[in-house]
């Protein structure tokens, strides 16, 4: 281990005040640190939680500083920063190496082997100082010092110093053990190393004071509204639960396990850094802000966010249920959840602000387009200036957003959306169907899940009213199989008219008018016949695929069951005529054999009669 001598803002040396010589000890062994009090020694002995309790009871009452509430963008070679809800803007012509971190009242980067932190209101530079080739893993500021953790691309190249408000830097440890996101309150730093522990140094003597042990993962200290939490996966907050830990008894929150595009993580690793680039990491994360009540730890808003390039989810922290969607015309970069309400910073250079509800509460511009994004609400709470859409409308947005290469989040709302009882639900699957951005399997999901639907007739009736029409830019049929096996399970017969219309629409794929024919064989009225009729002297002499035979058989049977003696004679004719197709001819002979049933008996469908719609069997198909 080396503790550095301060050196001022510009680099210089100054005279040293402390100097201690040793190694740090790896996460695997090796030389170990001498000396009591010597931060990440590996010769320490379990003190049962004594220590971290002593400490937190002597800093109870103070309040590490919130964050600022602000939203901090990296552009070209620049910048770009606003306060939260509706200040004033700024810029400061530096870049970032690594994802800014909005720390108590500073932002604090890197680049190009310097440290620099900047007033977060303002974006004046407040200080900047020599990390040789090192790039900033975490951050913190407890109003006087700010604290952080800088490593180098490769392991075991973590750094962690501690730098006044005038720029001088005042402790420095060079360190082999991978050094987490760090936190600081009154002059303590806190440190995560080894994935297990927690150290509490001293800034002012360099000594460690207190050592936390937690038997879960642990690389990041975090500030959340003035609460300090440690952990990775779940966290736990310092407070007089803090002796507990070990024994799993702590005041300790985490997001509840579900599936989700592109697999994303909370706080992630406290361990690596977040470079500044195109890649999908910084664009599939989640967001959410703990927060300790007297009813137990949770999560501000009892939600949590999800990004996945464009699309954002609300889903709550009981279950990973979905509570509301926003889709946006940029990638999220960045977000943060308020006391109330979220932020959602994109690659547009926007900040939406959001209620807890899902619902609009106004919006920011930082004036560029970015490649990444830190934004901090976790104080603030954001009123609501327009209620949110239902939840069906907005997954339905989303989705008509969204554009073919979306295809896994396309698939999430879609399953989202079925889990939905809303007549709504029913439009937006139809309108999917008809959809240029969404993947041909997706569509022929839509299909299916039509057929099951058994609400939203409203919707099926005006979807079945539009037909192929190419001067009108109608330029696909509706779903008619998967709208036919839903309305006659529905025993909609209001349908009948438009059904039977579409026999007789050449647009239509042939299994498409199958079904359609089962469901009039089921539904049709009088008022059909001559549409039927039509239909059926059309094709039972050319039937020349299964469908169109099984669609004639059935026509036959609706004609046998409404059109009185007028269709009996249609169809009886028909059965005996030579040029009549010789499936559709034995479909028909079996539907006028007599019928017997002995009492008690179920009915028996002769051989070859058409089948009555099966919704289960139809919902598998598209």
């Amino acid at each position: 281990m080396r503790w550095f001598r301060p050196i001022s803002a510009l680099g210089a040396l100054a005279t040293p005040f402390a100097l201690v010589t040793a190694l740090a000890g790896s996460a695997c062994g090796g030389d170990i640190v001498q000396g009591v009090g010597a931060p990440f020694s590996e010769t320490w002995q379990s003190d049962q939680g004594k220590s971290i309790a002593a400490l937190e009871a002597r800093l109870r009452s103070a309040k590490a500083p919130a964050a600022a509430p602000v939203a901090v963008g990296v552009g070209d070679g620049e910048l770009y920063g606003i306060t939260l809800p509706s200040g004033k803007r700024w810029t400061h012509k530096a870049s970032a190496d690594t994802l800014p971190i909005v720390a108590g009242n500073v932002v604090v980067a890197s680049d190009a082997g310097a440290l620099f932190a900047l007033d977060a209101k303002s974006g004046k530079q407040l200080w900047s100082v020599p990390i040789e080739n090192r790039k900033l893993r975490g951050a913190a500021d407890d109003g006087d010092v700010t604290v952080a953790v800088v490593a180098g691309e490769n392991p075991g190249k973590s750094r962690f110093v501690a730098v006044t408000r005038g720029g001088e830097l005042i402790r420095g440890i060079d360190s082999t053990v991978e050094l987490g996101f760090p936190a600081v309150k009154s002059g303590i730093g806190f440190i995560p190393w080894n994935n297990q522990y927690v150290s509490a140094v001293d800034l002012k003597t360099g000594q460690e004071v207190a050592r936390l042990l937690l038997r879960e993962i642990v690389s990041q200290a975090r500030n959340f509204n003035g609460d300090l939490w440690f952990g990775e996966q779940g966290l736990v907050r310092f407070d007089d639960k803090i002796q507990l830990a070990t024994t799993n008894q702590s005041t300790r929150v985490a997001l509840p396990k579900r599936q989700l595009p592109g697999k994303p993580t909370w706080l992630g690793s406290g361990n690596q850094l977040w470079p500044v680039n195109t890649s999908a990491r910084l664009k599939i994360r989640l967001s959410a802000t703990p927060v300790a009540a007297t009813e137990g730890a949770h999560f501000a808003n009892h939600a949590y966010l999800a990004s996945y390039f464009r699309v954002v989810l609300g889903l709550s922290d009981q279950d990973g249920s979905v509570r509301f969607v926003k889709s946006l015309s940029g990638d999220a970069l960045g977000m943060s959840a308020a006391q109330r309400g979220f932020a959602i910073c994109d690659a547009n250079g926007k900040v939406s602000l959001v209620s807890e509800k899902g619902g609009d509460a106004g919006s920011a511009e930082l004036g560029a387009r970015l490649t990444a994004c830190s934004v901090d609400v976790s104080g603030l709470s954001l009123e609501e200036t327009q209620p949110p859409a239902a939840l069906a409308e907005q997954i339905g947005q989303a989705l008509g957003d969204l554009t073919p290469d979306m295809a896994v989040a396309q698939k999430l709302l879609v399953d989202e959306l079925t889990k939905l009882d809303s007549p709504l639900v029913t439009k937006i699957l139809i309108d999917l169907t008809s959809s240029a951005k969404i993947p041909p399997e997706l569509r022929a999901a839509a299909r299916k899940l039509i057929a099951t639907r058994r609400s939203g007739k409203e919707y099926m009736l005006a979807a079945l009213e539009r037909h192929y029409d190419y001067v009108s830019d109608v330029l696909l049929p509706p779903p008619l199989g998967p709208l036919s096996d839903a309305l006659a399970a529905m025993n909609e017969v209001s349908a009948t008219p438009l059904l039977a219309r579409h026999l007789n629409d050449p647009a239509n794929e042939m299994a498409d008018v199958e079904r359609a024919a089962i469901a009039l064989g089921k539904l049709a009225t009088p008022t059909e016949y001559e549409d039927l009729r039509t239909f059926f002297a059309l094709y039972r002499a050319t039937a020349d695929e299964p469908s169109l035979v099984n669609a004639v058989v059935a026509i036959g049977g609706a004609l046998l069951r409404v059109g009185g003696a007028q269709g009996k004679s249609v169809v009886e004719r028909a059965a005996q005529d030579p040029l009549t197709q010789v499936d559709v001819k034995r479909g028909l002979t079996a539907l006028l054999a007599p019928q017997s049933t002995a009492p008690g008996e179920p009915v028996q469908k002769p051989q070859g009669a058409p089948k009555t719609p099966d919704v289960a069997q139809n919902a598998a198909r598209p």
